[in-house]
């Protein structure tokens, strides 16, 4: 069933009462939930039990949820929440304090999807850029860029407005565009040399 329909016909299905849409809809939108929640914990057992928490929310909650809301968006922002919650509570358990962002994320060379090695060099120095930026910026463009979310589900995701996710999106591509020059300058250059 998951091969034919998409996530909002799944969704729709489970609202309706199918219990093996809901099933397919588990199985379609696990990874990407557990790619986004990795972005958060190293922890992979937390992760795994927020997901759980999500799904079992989502189960309990069938007959009052709206099927015009966008199920992507709508399962990550329930999964930012639940592991902020968890982290927030475990955290403050052993500490006194709570760190001010829990978005980590190392972006790759694979994520870039340069496949030739004369690029190395360059995509070495893009994922170097990617990293420098600060966290919540560094959100934004994975949730764009890698996850394919438009401005209005990135602000649903991240309890922001679509304008804050425009201003993060803009200053992100500011600073990549301020470095990105002296990049390629310095890979013209060996090149050339």
């Amino acid at each position: 069933m998951a091969a034919s329909l998409s996530e909002e016909e799944l969704w729709h299905l489970f609202i309706a009462g199918d219990s093996a849409a809901f099933e397919s809809l588990v199985d379609t939108t696990y990874t990407l939930m557990f790619q986004y929640g990795s972005k958060f914990s190293k922890n992979n057992d937390l992760v795994k039990d927020c997901i759980q928490d999500v799904y079992l929310n989502v189960w309990e909650k069938q007959q009052v949820l709206d099927q015009s809301i966008p199920v992507r968006p709508y399962l990550l922002s329930s999964l930012r929440r639940r592991i902020h919650r968890k982290v927030k509570y475990d955290f403050v358990d052993f500490h006194s304090e709570l760190p001010d962002e829990l978005f980590e994320t190392v972006f790759t060379m694979e994520d870039a999807l340069i496949a030739h090695e004369e690029n190395v060099f360059l995509t070495r120095k893009i994922t170097a850029l990617l990293n420098d930026l600060p966290e919540r910026q560094k959100e934004v463009v994975y949730l764009r860029f890698f996850q394919d979310l438009d401005r209005n589900e990135i602000a649903a995701v991240m309890q922001i407005t679509p304008q804050s996710v425009s201003n993060f999106l803009q200053k992100s591509f500011t600073q990549l565009r301020k470095n990105w020059l002296s990049i390629v300058y310095t890979s013209l250059l060996a090149v050339f040399s």
